[in-house]
């Protein structure tokens, strides 16, 4: 879709300039003193390590992550024979309010390299979403957070997705038993302004999920990622099983996982089928 013609639209970076990009997005999230903090803060024993993974689990947690996630998706197009790799950028940055709030950031950059979908095969971005949360300060087993929720119409093309401005709330509850983590994540957008030729921002996403922690800091992860357009009366529904490992390297802790997917229903055109994923995440905690 187009951006509105009274509100220019952001100015895409190539293809070639993407990798240095990440790498610069990073770095500024990896500052120095976070860097130190992780240093000096590094996991020093099994338990350790199984304690900074249980934070990790909570996706509102108090500490810095950025995580690299890549996903296969294949089936696409009117012939089905399409695929798309797909890179999200998704940093969750806490920032302390006062001593009984945090305010959560989790902006979500997806660069997508597309295949023979419906005859087109290219690399652009897709849009941006900025998710956030308001969440108490608290080491409660019962966590939630709200707060605003912004999409950016920074599609490079109608192929890669909406061009309309998104604009709602966002939230997230969960519950913490013993080595589990049980809720729910998502958010609501409304369309408030651009064009609808790559997809409207009317949509809902919800995304439940359970994860399990061992003493030696294994990651046991079960969810869906649903997502209905309100305009279309259509929605996606893959469901993840997904690994994960947290160790350190050079004292800084570093989260790998691995999975696979499958997708329960898809609107048309959409992935069908089996697909996977593979996430590094950078632990900076505060």
């Amino acid at each position: 879709m187009l951006t509105p013609t009274s509100i220019p639209g952001p100015r895409l970076p190539s293809s070639a300039r993407l990798p240095s990009i990440l790498a610069a997005c990073l770095l500024v999230v990896a500052s120095p003193s976070a860097v130190a903090q992780a240093t000096s803060a590094a996991p020093t024993s099994a338990s350790d390590a199984s304690a900074l993974a249980d934070k990790l689990a909570n996706p509102i947690a108090n500490l810095i992550s950025v995580p690299f996630q890549f996903n296969y998706d294949r089936g696409i197009g009117s012939h089905h024979d399409g695929s798309v790799v797909t890179l999200k950028f998704q940093p969750v940055i806490p920032i302390t309010v006062n001593t009984e709030w945090n305010y959560i950031v989790r902006p979500i950059v997806p660069v997508e390299w597309m295949r023979d979908v419906n005859g087109f095969s290219g690399t652009g971005v897709g849009p941006i979403a900025i998710e956030t949360f308001f969440s108490p300060n608290r080491g409660d087993d019962v966590i939630w957070g709200a707060g605003p929720y912004l999409s950016l119409p920074s599609a490079s093309g109608p192929e890669y997705g909406s061009k309309q401005w998104g604009a709602g709330v966002s939230a997230v509850g969960m519950i913490r038993p013993g080595s589990w983590t049980i809720g729910m994540l998502g958010y609501q957008s409304w369309n408030v302004g651009g064009s609808a030729i790559g997809g409207t921002a009317n949509n809902t996403y919800w995304q439940p999920f359970a994860s399990y922690v061992t003493k030696d800091a294994w990651t046991f992860t079960l969810d869906t990622e649903s997502n209905y357009n309100w305009d279309t009366h259509r929605s996606s529904n893959p469901m993840n099983v997904i690994v994960s490992k947290l160790t350190y390297i050079e004292k800084l802790p570093v989260s790998f996982a691995l999975g696979v997917r499958y997708y329960l229903s898809s609107t048309p055109g959409g992935p069908e089928g089996w697909g996977g994923r593979a996430t590094v995440s950078f632990i900076f905690p505060k």
